[in-house]
C-alpha cells in the first residue's frame, strides 16, 4: 500500500537546532513538542507545557509569566499513578453517570501522555493521515483516530467520553489501524507495535481490568474493499 512517507530521523541538525532554541530561552512543550518561550512549567521534573496542551488542560488562571500561580504545580507525569490505579482498582468500571470521574481522567491523560512522550514512535500517531496524499487509507480503515483525536475528546467538556474503557478502547484503535494499514516491512508498522507494547505495559500495571475492555460503540476496524 502507498503510504505518506514523513522523515522519521531525527538528523543531527535538528538537534543543533534545539540546542539553539534551548539556549535562546525556548523550551519544548512536552505536549505539543513546539518550541516556544511561553509554557507552564512543573515544579517536580523538567516538563513545561501549553496550558491546552497538558491532560488535563491547565485552567485560564495560571498564568505563564506569573511563577507564583504555578510554583507549587506538578504535572500528570508527577503525580503517583500508582495511588490512582488503587482507587481506580476499588471502584466499579464506567459507573451510571456516563462520564469520567476525576481519578479516571488522571489515568486516561496520564496513559495518553505517556504514548506522546515516546517521541520516537509517536509521532506518526499524532494526527491522521492527509487524506490528499493517502486516500486509501480512508478508503479502507473505517473509524480513523489518532492521538490528537483522543486528546482533544478527553479534553472537551460537550463531546467527552462516558466511559475510561471507551478511552482506552480509541487508543487501542489507533494501533490496530496501523497494524491493519501498513505493511509489517513499513517503518510505521513496527513505530505502531512499539506504541502498542508500551500501551499494554501501562495497562497491564495500572488498570489490568481494562486491558480486555470493549466499547459500546464498537465498530469494525476497516470498511469492506469496493471491487
Amino acid at each position: 500500500m502507498k503510504t505518506f512517507r514523513m522523515n522519521y530521523e531525527k538528523s543531527d541538525s535538528s538537534s543543533s537546532d534545539d540546542d539553539d532554541l534551548d539556549r535562546q530561552g525556548y523550551r519544548k512543550c512536552s505536549g505539543c513538542t513546539d518550541w516556544d518561550h511561553q509554557l507552564i512549567y512543573c515544579s517536580a521534573c523538567k516538563r513545561s507545557y501549553h496550558k491546552n496542551c497538558h491532560l488535563p488542560p491547565l485552567p485560564n488562571t495560571m498564568s505563564y509569566t506569573d511563577l507564583a500561580s504555578y510554583e507549587s504545580w506538578i504535572c500528570t507525569m508527577c503525580v503517583n499513578i500508582d495511588d490512582i490505579s488503587k482507587i481506580i482498582s476499588k471502584t466499579t468500571s464506567d459507573s451510571i453517570e456516563k462520564c469520567l470521574n476525576k481519578n479516571e481522567i488522571i489515568m486516561a491523560s496520564r496513559i495518553l501522555l505517556e504514548l506522546i512522550g515516546d517521541e520516537k514512535n509517536s509521532f506518526q500517531f499524532m494526527e491522521l493521515p492527509f487524506k490528499y496524499s493517502d486516500p486509501h487509507y480512508y478508503r479502507v480503515v473505517y473509524r480513523p483516530v489518532s492521538l490528537n483525536t483522543v486528546k482533544e475528546r478527553l479534553s472537551s467538556e460537550s463531546n467527552g467520553y462516558t466511559s475510561l474503557s471507551e478511552v482506552i478502547f480509541d487508543i487501542k484503535r489507533i494501533y490496530s489501524n496501523s497494524l491493519f494499514y501498513y505493511h509489517v516491512s513499513d517503518p510505521y508498522y513496527a513505530m505502531a507495535q512499539k506504541q502498542e507494547k508500551l500501551l499494554f505495559e501501562m495497562l497491564n500495571k495500572w488498570i489490568p481490568q481494562y486491558q480486555h475492555c470493549h466499547s459500546s460503540t464498537v465498530l469494525p476496524n476497516v470498511k469492506s474493499e469496493q471491487v
